[in-house]
């Protein structure tokens, strides 16, 4: 709370956490709790560098934790990610291990639109339909 408070205190501050700080003050929080877990996302879109720092201070900070931590992390394949996290249990989800349920949700999707007159008032032709679905699949990628 002594962080918050010290950069909240104006409110038209413009003043981060620098990594470190902010990687010491994570440690400290999960000391108060019994089921921690961290969420990082788009690791790959920092420099290399940086994503070095943050994967090493994890990593004591997962060492150091009073209780067990769940770490997610969510990015593009990334040799140096991989690398760094490699003897660590993990466990990892690919785009296309969603393929089956993406498939079936805009298969549902698509015949509840047109059932409901949202896609072209209804009517579509199975071939559109088909096409339709197929195009989505394919721009989907996984998400």
């Amino acid at each position: 709370m002594e962080a918050y408070k010290k950069e909240h205190k104006d409110p038209f501050s413009r003043s981060q956490l620098s990594i470190k700080d902010g990687l010491q003050l994570l440690s400290k929080l999960l000391k108060h709790y019994q089921h921690p877990a961290i969420l990082i996302d788009a690791l790959d879109e920092c420099s290399e560098e940086t994503r070095g720092f943050i994967i090493a201070d994890l990593r004591s900070i997962l060492h150091n934790a009073t209780h067990p931590v769940k770490v997610f992390i969510a990015s593009r394949h990334s040799l140096d990610i991989e690398d760094r996290l490699q003897n660590l249990l993990h466990v990892r989800i690919e785009a296309r291990d969603n393929a089956e349920d993406i498939e079936n949700y805009v298969t549902k999707e698509l015949a509840l639109s047109v059932e409901n007159r949202k896609l072209l008032r209804g009517k579509t032709s199975p071939e559109l339909q088909k096409l339709i679905k197929d195009v989505i699949l394919r721009d989907a990628h996984g998400m």
